[in-house]
């Protein structure tokens, strides 16, 4: 079929694992698998981390819980968003870890009657982001509440860099000082305790701060988060797109919606089966490029809901051939991160705008 689809390449997601691994101290990797695991699909990622030596992953929502459970999953399962309390019931489940983000959390946990099943709990500190989280005044009391309330079973405290690409910035510093200072009070307290606070930028740029998890997103999908390519990461997903129409236009012709592209000779052009429907960025109109072989082809024209128009002009290219818009291993142009450089965008939005109507496509071997 003649539709823009994703390759998936697996083993290079466990090479991925496995570098970030060797950078990471005796850390345990928790990937980030949330929001159809960054585009790369929820369902296949899962169960290849399931497959590996991977004690637990990070998601969003209650929803990702659930369908990570329904998956029967051997990992354990950090829920990095609010507790759902109408799904209360969920967190007994012995591989969910719930987070606490204030003092009403651990409250309501304590009204529920039942003990026969403990709900495990991280508790997260807000050390400068303003965003989840409890405020560094009211930790102690969480802490200690938490210890007491016998339906919960404490097993670590976290907290998020604000700047965690940048390895200058102050407010890393001051984070990870508040962080330090929280981890003492507690140290020995508690048997087994676990401590967190990097991401993929974090870990890259403050890896002797990795303590006991590292709670894993872009990297291990193959763009590094500090915006330089790293030779070690291997781009996940390659998105593709097929060629279905050639035609020869004359100068003066106008291609696309709105007329943006105004052809300054006799031309030869290609129309690609994808769009902004698709999750091609419309900030690739008369502004992006594909790839095919050795060339960079410019995209002319407005980007429309279901197609993108080329100049093939000096590309011999076939119908059904297939162009890249990202993730060729071999062309360092079409890497996530010189895209987003150019464009001002995280490379996130690239990868989660991948709609569901693109083919995933998965090899594995």
């Amino acid at each position: 079929m003649n539709l823009p689809r994703a390759i998936i390449n697996l083993n290079y997601f466990k090479q991925n694992l496995k570098y970030l691994q060797t950078i990471s101290n005796d850390s345990k990797l928790y990937p980030v698998i949330k929001a159809n695991a960054y585009g790369h699909g929820f369902k296949e990622i899962a169960k290849t981390i399931n497959s590996m030596n991977i004690d637990g992953v990070c998601v969003a929502t209650v929803n990702e819980l659930k369908d990570l459970i329904n998956l029967n999953v051997k990992y354990s399962i950090l829920h990095l968003g609010n507790i759902v309390f109408s799904d209360i019931k969920i967190y007994e489940n012995s591989n969910i870890i719930a987070t606490v983000n204030s003092l009403d959390d651990v409250l309501k946990i304590s009204k529920m009657s039942s003990v026969d099943k403990l709900i495990r709990v991280h508790i997260k500190i807000d050390t400068g982001m303003s965003r989840m989280g409890c405020s560094i005044n009211d930790f102690d009391e969480i802490f200690n509440m938490c210890l007491k309330v016998k339906k919960i079973k404490l097993e670590g405290i976290y907290s998020h860099l604000a700047n965690s690409d940048s390895s200058d910035t102050k407010l890393n510093i001051k984070q990870i000082k508040e962080f330090e200072k929280i981890k003492n009070r507690i140290n020995g307290k508690i048997d087994k305790f676990k401590y967190h606070l990097l991401n993929s930028g974090g870990l890259f740029n403050f890896a002797q701060n990795s303590y006991d998890l590292v709670r894993t997103g872009l990297s291990i999908y193959g763009v590094s988060p500090t915006g330089v390519i790293n030779k070690n990461l291997k781009p996940v997903m390659e998105f593709n797109a097929p060629i279905i129409l050639k035609k020869n236009i004359i100068k003066g012709s106008m291609v696309g919606y709105a007329n943006t592209f105004k052809a300054k000779s006799d031309m030869e052009i290609g129309i690609a089966q994808c769009g902004y429907g698709d999750g091609v960025p419309f900030e690739f109109s008369n502004e992006g490029f594909v790839f095919f072989e050795n060339y960079k082809i410019p995209i002319i024209g407005r980007v429309s809901m279901d197609l993108i128009c080329l100049d093939i002009s000096s590309v011999k290219i076939e119908i059904n051939d297939y162009v890249t818009l990202w993730g060729s291993i071999e062309v360092n142009d079409s890497r996530l991160e010189k895209i987003s450089n150019k464009f001002k965008r995280i490379p996130y939005t690239f990868l989660t705008g991948v709609t569901q109507r693109v083919e995933r496509v998965y090899i594995n071997d």
